[in-house]
């Protein structure tokens, strides 16, 4: 017969890892004193069934921390008084009727009541009782009228135990303990990480030098390991490598990661972005700023590029300071742009492509927290880990979002965005009437050259494309130049009659863009900056993959890509570049005829 006294007011919870062993006989046993049974684990039909035909609770969780079952079962529960345990517990008599005792008195505030346990470990019973360092203990827990969502196990751990004991089967073989390890270092990540939560590197390796020789001697020395045999010293060996592991961790999960940085947020007034890559690159850095300023509004934004680049930055309103720097800067050049930056003590920095140059620069930063993200290259002095295990074929503008990700913001915008002043584009406006370009056509802007040659379709290919589009389609065809091309575009005057040219500043090309119908282009900085600006965009792919720079959700609508799947390609361009550079470009083999047609269909899209 139940004691009614208990069975109406108190609720047991049941946490289980892995089903079979005990977990029925365990719920049978405990339903002949207690009503409210519920059981939290990974999903077992079998038993589950048999369980809810015994009125048993059943809440399926796959978690493999014991304290995160016990509180998702508390969390299901409104109760007073709260039992919880173990699937493979079995509680005495004694153990039974102290709980009726401890119920039936006059408790007016939460209070914990620890169990004791009997331990069978790798099928043997132990003389003493060990027990995990790191692993909740079964008990008591009295509630009172709050709702309780969290145990506190660190606040609890020096509470008198109750009268009586329970049998507890503990892990059956050494497998079975390398399993349960890592939840267990998990929890021992997040009960240290509560305590110190800005541990660096060299203070958590003197910690584990410290604790690791000491938690071993406590169990097998002063708990007795030593008399428990071999068992005693595969649970003294595999406690202290948990516990190690659960300090690694902590500086996976909590360093690395960039939980840190994430739980500090608020502290964070001034961000530095550096961007030392082409202008292609430096346009699909875009949406990392947009995103910030639009999570984190109060938020001071500067941008380090190079001088080259700044005119993609220009004018963009999320930016308040914008640091230019040479390609192959002088030492004075240098050490000027740090001690500039250093002046504004900027809280935290993210290095968007960190190569040996942005990185030596980012070393002399100082500044509470950095990010220093690369491709395939080791991430230095950087305080989060972004990493380079992701498909070849990831987008450049995900990598760069994942910098912001990593410390708990959401991007919620993609593309890129460059933004022109009206003076500009009354400027391109002007030039379209000054040559003489007839507005009722359509406007078709080609930029036929690339700085690398694994990118480049070939001069002649576009005079043979343009002709076709002026001569035979009646198209209007502009070629865009900077300064450095001049006698390219002078060549391609000589050799097409009817296009039009422009050679001149970065963002005067840009201005003319945003005028044109059809942007045509290599794999190089003018088509980002075409879909950026919204501009129908046709892109001839070379080495690259497919996504890397053309970021699939954001290019299908308005652009197509000329792209070849070759046996040749890797990440690394190892038949492209020097010292054996790529002769014959069979990536790059998109014929003329297949490319008019294309871009008409764009055009008139």
């Amino acid at each position: 017969m139940k004691p009614s006294s208990i069975s109406q007011n108190i609720s047991v919870i049941l946490a289980y890892r892995s089903p079979g062993r005990h977990l029925m006989d365990v719920f049978v046993d405990l339903k002949l004193w207690f009503d409210d049974i519920t059981i939290v684990g990974p999903d077992y039909q079998e038993i589950s069934n048999q369980i809810k035909i015994l009125d048993g609770t059943w809440i399926e969780n796959e978690s493999c921390d014991i304290q995160d079952l016990w509180e998702k079962g508390i969390q299901s529960k409104n109760s007073t008084w709260y039992l919880l345990l173990e699937g493979r517990e079995y509680i005495s008599t004694v153990l039974k009727e102290s709980i009726l005792k401890i119920i039936n008195s006059n408790e007016n505030q939460s209070r914990w009541f620890p169990i004791k346990r009997e331990i069978f470990f790798l099928k043997q019973r132990l003389k003493y009782p060990m027990e995990w360092t790191y692993d909740p203990k079964p008990g008591l827990l009295f509630g009172g009228n709050r709702k309780l969502k969290k145990i506190d196990f660190l606040k609890n751990r020096d509470e008198k135990p109750l009268e009586g004991k329970s049998i507890y089967f503990a892990e059956n073989n050494v497998a079975e303990i390398i399993s349960n390890s890592m939840p267990r270092a998990e929890r021992i990540a997040l009960d240290l990480y509560r305590i110190y939560p800005d541990l660096s590197l060299s203070n958590l390796i003197i910690k584990i030098i410290k604790i690791a020789p000491l938690n071993f001697y406590k169990n097998w020395i002063l708990r007795r390991g030593i008399r428990e045999g071999f068992e005693g010293l595969v649970f003294s060996l595999l406690d202290t490598i948990t516990i190690i592991l659960g300090y690694i961790r902590y500086h996976e999960k909590y360093t690395r990661s960039g939980k840190k940085i994430e739980d500090n947020l608020d502290c964070v007034k001034k961000i530095l972005i550096i961007k030392l890559r082409g202008l292609g690159d430096a346009v699909l850095g875009t949406p990392v700023l947009k995103n910030i300023k639009k999570l984190m509004p109060n938020v001071s934004i500067s941008v380090v590029t190079f001088n080259f680049s700044k005119p993609i930055f220009q004018n963009n309103p999320h930016i308040d300071e914008l640091f230019g720097i040479s390609g192959q800067p002088e030492s004075k050049e240098l050490n000027h742009l740090i001690k500039l930056l250093n002046s504004k003590k900027y809280d935290l920095l993210i290095n968007l492509h960190a190569r040996n140059f942005s990185s030596k620069i980012v070393k002399k930063i100082k500044v509470r927290w950095k990010i220093n993200r690369s491709y395939f290259l080791r991430e230095k002095y950087s305080d989060v880990l972004i990493g380079s295990d992701h498909n070849f074929d990831k987008s450049s503008i995900e990598r760069d979002l994942d910098c912001l990700r990593a410390i708990g913001i959401k991007p919620q915008d993609k593309n890129p965005e460059i933004f022109l002043t009206e003076e500009e584009i009354k400027w391109a406006g002007d030039f379209i009437i000054k040559e003489k370009i007839d507005q009722s056509k359509r406007l078709i802007i080609i930029h036929p050259t690339t700085n690398n040659s694994y990118t480049d379709w070939g001069i002649d290919r576009f005079i043979l494309l343009a002709n076709q589009l002026i001569h035979k389609k009646g198209h209007q065809v502009l070629a865009c130049f900077p300064e450095k091309e001049k006698e390219i575009s002078e060549l391609l005057v000589e050799k097409l009659k009817g296009v039009f040219i422009h050679v001149g500043s970065l963002r005067k090309n840009m201005a003319l863009i945003s005028k044109a119908d059809l942007m045509i282009d290599n794999c190089s900085a003018p088509s980002h900056i075409s879909s950026a600006l919204k501009i129908k965009t046709l892109v001839l792919m070379g080495a690259d993959y497919k996504n890397i720079y053309r970021n699939e959700e954001i290019y299908k609508k308005n652009s197509f890509l000329f792209y070849k799947n070759v046996h040749c390609r890797d990440s690394f361009w190892s038949r492209c570049l020097p010292p054996d550079p790529c002769k014959n470009k069979v990536c790059l083999d998109h014929s003329v005829e297949d490319v008019l047609k294309k871009s008409l269909e764009l055009l008139y899209k």
